[in-house]
């Protein structure tokens, strides 16, 4: 009967040694100034990354600038971040259909006082991704 007792305190051990899966921290909505967070069309530098979209019940994950749709293919941890390998469309309708695309890879690094690092380059935050509007 002692077993059982050895064995609960050995798996309790063992996951509390385990780390705690966090949110995301590269969720949202993410520009490379806070004047590129206001509202408009046109190209700027907005990027919205969701590592957890799902389309059709699917997982999806994807970084979407003005006129670059990625949908992430591989995500790999870093010593500081992710390395994405994606493929990236210029057009919605190509994304969709998973057509002209482009292999790339994309960095995610946190950066100084609440800011990220997309490929090196600083990005404040916009919106947190559960601020945005949701897609129907």
């Amino acid at each position: 009967m002692r077993t059982f007792p050895m064995i609960a305190a050995a798996g309790i051990v063992l996951f509390a040694n385990q780390p705690v899966l966090a949110a995301q921290p590269f969720d949202g909505l993410w520009a490379a100034t806070k004047k590129d967070c206001r509202d408009k069309d046109g190209p700027d530098s907005k990027t919205m990354i969701d590592l957890d979209n799902v389309i059709k019940g699917k997982p999806a994950p994807l970084v979407d600038r003005y006129e670059n749709h990625c949908r992430i293919d591989r995500k790999t941890p870093a010593s500081d971040g992710l390395v994405l390998s994606a493929t990236c469309f210029e057009f919605w309708d190509d994304y969709t259909k998973g057509v002209n695309g482009s292999k790339v890879t994309i960095k995610l690094a946190p950066g100084a006082t609440g800011t990220i690092k997309i490929d090196g380059k600083p990005y404040v935050l916009c919106k947190r991704k559960d601020e945005l509007p949701r897609a129907r």
